[in-house]
Order: structure tokens, then sequence, then C-alpha cells
């Protein structure tokens, strides 16, 4: 005889209460477990009425958990806030202290020419979970606590690779920052994860206020040292079964100067080349990347710290670990500074800071490396163009997870790359930035193998007075704008029509602009 919703509810709670007597509130750490202990054995049609039962979510959030997980492999992927490709020594950088970062490349592989899906942070962290670009998921500046903070997030309709490994029997765990939903349905508990201990916006680097354990207060410590501890406490206890763990460090974030005294230390003698130009203040300039490295010297030993309890758990193995950057950092370069949000640098300040859109290079480049043991080769590298929005479809395919059919991601699966070096079919990566918290503006990126081409869209002056064209072969720092060449005419039409093609294959609301 069918039964009746109520007697179905009276049933699950039935059940719930003979395995479990009394249920105590969930911890973040233990949501995805317990439930997945307590519902074991229900009837496969009550088990999404328990889950929603347990977490006090509504049952459209609930997630089934595969009890066999497709690999036996762990994922890492370690995200810092602002990490400039150019400030670290894997990359060329001879001034800067990253040895455990050069490390990791030496053990694994080095994507050279990589790029994020946009220079800041929030609309990159999106397309790195996700794997489609920032105007497909809504997410397109940076998340600005203003009134309408608590309506943005994530587009809810798409899918994350975190969820997909939950589908298929991950323990997924997030570290640190989140910052694309504030609102419950954007939490990340509500996105693909098990476990939340971070925060969404911003943090004091001391004494932060964090959520823990579904509790938001002030922890002691200093972020690098409480999210590095989280860390190997995630990976200690899901030691025995498949996970996927996402880092997101604060650091080398502003304020720079505020790390732990060994940082500050570290970097006090070290010589640093900077960028000179008229009207910048090189003293202040010096300086300024200075406090900016001890943030990455502290970066660094954070990440060193977690790999060291990797291979004391014994898990290196059959880790995968990815370092993938959200966006790059100026400090000079182009006598500018910031993200891709940025300000002119006058004397020893700042004009108008955050006033101006840029995807110049050293904004929207990224470190990218991968450590896959006994896959990939050990201090190899890759020149192929990547791009952060590659991180959700090369997760699954390392992992041997399939793609889900709704996910529609638009990166592409490096795996074929990492393990037999055969090069993706695609030559050329896009990024795009729509500001809107201190400046309007609309940019558009196209990068081949030699030139590099960005719009500024949604503009009544014409096109050749604000768009520029490099060629990357021989400027590769940009300084010299070939947009109105009449020599390269027939580069920057091809660029033209190749960025309009992706345009209307995403579907980009800048089209025809």
């Amino acid at each position: 005889m069918l039964m009746s919703q109520s007697e179905r509810l009276l049933e699950v709670f039935t059940a719930l209460r003979s395995r479990v007597g009394k249920v105590e509130p969930m911890t973040f750490r233990s949501r995805g477990r317990r439930w997945r202990e307590v519902v074991s054995g229900l009837p496969a049609a009550l088990q999404v009425i328990a889950l929603a039962a347990l977490l006090g979510s509504p049952a459209a959030n609930a997630v089934e958990h595969s009890p066999e997980p497709a690999s036996s492999l762990n994922v890492v992927l370690i995200i810092p806030d602002d990490h400039s490709r150019h400030s670290m020594g894997a990359y060329g950088n001879t001034q800067v202290l990253t040895p455990n970062l050069d490390q990791l490349a030496r053990e694994g592989s080095l994507f050279a020419n990589a790029y994020a899906a946009a220079p800041v942070c929030s609309p990159s962290r999106a397309a790195m979970l996700t794997g489609r670009y920032p105007s497909q998921v809504g997410v397109t500046d940076f998340f600005l606590r203003n009134e309408h903070y608590e309506e943005r997030g994530l587009d809810t309709g798409s899918i994350t690779w975190p969820r997909v490994l939950q589908r298929n029997g991950y323990t997924t765990g997030l570290i640190g920052k989140w910052h694309i939903g504030e609102a419950r349905r954007y939490h990340p508990l509500n996105r693909g994860f098990d476990y939340f201990f971070g925060y969404d916006y911003a943090v004091t680097p001391f004494d932060p206020e964090l959520e823990v354990d579904g509790k938001v207060g002030v922890v002691k410590g200093h972020t690098s040292d409480l999210f590095a501890q989280a860390a190997i406490d995630f990976m200690s206890e899901n030691r025995d079964r498949p996970f996927g763990l996402v880092v997101a460090l604060r650091e080398p974030q502003v304020p720079w100067s505020e790390v732990p005294q060994q940082d500050l230390d570290a970097v006090a003698d070290i010589e640093i080349d900077v960028p000179s130009g008229p009207g910048m203040d090189s003293g202040w300039v010096e300086e300024q990347t200075r406090m900016k490295y001890a943030s990455v010297h502290t970066l660094d030993r954070t990440i060193g710290r977690i790999l060291k309890a990797m291979d004391q758990l014994q898990l290196t193995s059959r880790t995968v670990v990815l370092y993938v950057g959200d966006h790059g950092m100026l400090i000079g370069q182009r006598g500018l500074y910031g993200r891709g949000a940025v300000g002119v640098i006058v004397g020893d300040n700042v004009v108008h800071p955050e006033a101006v859109a840029t995807l110049a290079d050293p904004a929207i480049t990224i470190p990218f490396v991968v450590r896959w043991p006994g896959v990939v080769h050990p201090g190899s590298r890759f020149d192929t163009l990547v791009s952060n929005v590659d991180v959700f479809s090369t997760v699954l395919g390392m992992l041997g997870v399939e793609v889900p059919a709704d996910a529609h991601p638009e990166g592409v699966d490096l795996t074929p790359l990492l393990r037999s070096g055969k090069r993706p079919s695609r030559d050329a990566v896009f990024a795009q930035y729509d500001m809107s918290n201190f400046g309007i503006a609309h940019l558009r990126m196209v990068r081949t193998a030699g030139w590099k081409l960005i719009r500024h869209l949604g503009m009544t002056a014409n096109a050749e007075w604000l768009d520029e064209l490099y060629d990357m072969t021989v400027d590769p720092g940009e300084t010299r704008n070939l947009i109105e060449d009449d020599a390269v005419q027939s580069v920057r039409e091809d660029l033209y029509d190749r960025l309009s093609s992706w345009q209307r294959a995403i579907d980009d609301p800048q089209q025809g602009h």
C-alpha cells in the first residue's frame, strides 16, 4: 500500500531516532559524512527527505553521494589571492622567496602561459569552479559590500566541480575565501561543499572573524596558520576516503604588512628591482613590492606546511595538487597599481584607486602548476595557452569523473596534455571584465600564440582610440599598441572576428557592442 507523505516523514524520523538517538546540531565538518551514515539502508525515495531533515536546508539543495568514487585519487586546489605570476621564483623571479612553490613546480608541471578568465576575484573564482565564463554565471565584477551585496552570487543553476565530486562519492571541503555569494542559497554548503571553514568577503589577517562549524566569530591567530591547520585537519580526517579540497588562502592580498614577523624579516634585506616611470616615486614602489613579497613569503610558507603534512599523512602519492591563481597584480607596471581595477601612481600616491579597468598581462596572467605523482613528468613546462576556466574539466578528467550533461563547461580538459603532451585543439584563450563598482567598463580579450587583442566595448569613441593590439612575440611588455598599424590590418581583423565569434558562442551580453 502506498504511504502518504506524512507517513513517509514519520518513517524517516523514526529511522533517524533509532540510528542516532538524540540528533545533535551538525557541524560543517561532519555534515556530508554523518548524513550518509544515518540514511544508509533507508529506502532510496526517503534519502532526500532525510538529508533535508539533517541539514535543515531545502530538499532542492540535497546531494546524494555515490558510495563508490570513480577514482581513489584525491585533489587539492590551492588558490592564492592576488598572487602575480611574476612574483614566483619558478616563473623567473630571482628575488622573491618562494621555495615551496618552486619545489612544487619541480615536482610537477608548470604552465608558462596561463590566463585568468577575469582580472578580479569573484568572477575568476566563479569561472574556476564552474568551467564557464563570468557573464555566463552572473558574476562579472568582484562583489562589493553595498545595498546589493546579499542579492548577488554565483548563478544557482550553474554546476561546480565540487558538486560533481559530491555526486560521485567524494567528501569536499573549502578552506578560506569564498566571495561568490553570501546569502544562504549561495553558501558553499549549498554549492558542492560538505565542509566550510573560512569567510566570504574580506577578513583581518590577525584574529579574523571566520565561519567555523556554522558559527561566525573571532578566531585567534593569523589566517595563514589557521587555514593551514584547517586544511591539515580536513586531510587527516578524510585520509581513508577520496576527497576534493579547495584551499583559498588570504595571502598575498593587502594589507601586505600584516603578516607574521618572520615573513617581514625574510624580505627585509633582499634586493628588489621595480618598474620605473615618469611621475612615480621608485622608493615607494620598491617598499610596496617588498611588503608584497613578505606576504608572498607567508603564502609560500603556508603551502609548505600543507604539503609537508600531506607527506606525513602518506597522501602525496595519491593526491593531485593544483596551484592556480585567481588573477595578477600591478605595482608600477605601466604606472598603475591594482588588479584588473587599477589606479594611477603619482609620486607615492594612487590616484583614483580601482577606477580604471585593465586586461594588461600583469593583471590577467596567473601561476598555474600541477603536481600529479606518477603521471606528469617532474619539472615539465608547457607553453600552451591555458586558462583557469579549464580547471573544471581538468579536475574531472584527472579523476575519471564524467562531466554532467547539464554542466556545459567552456574550458578544456588538460589531462591529455599532462599525460602525454597532447595539446588541446584550442589555439586561443579569452577573458572578460565588466567593471561596475568604481567605474564602468566592458573589456574583452583574445590571446593567441603571438598576438593579444583587448576590446573596450560599449563606448561611444572610435575603437581605434581605445582598443589594444600587441605583438606578444616581440613586445611581451605590451608597450606598443598596434591597433592603428596598417601593416597588421589582417591580424587585427582576424582577431576581431575571433573575438566576436567567441562572444556569440557564449551569448556574451556585450556582443555586437
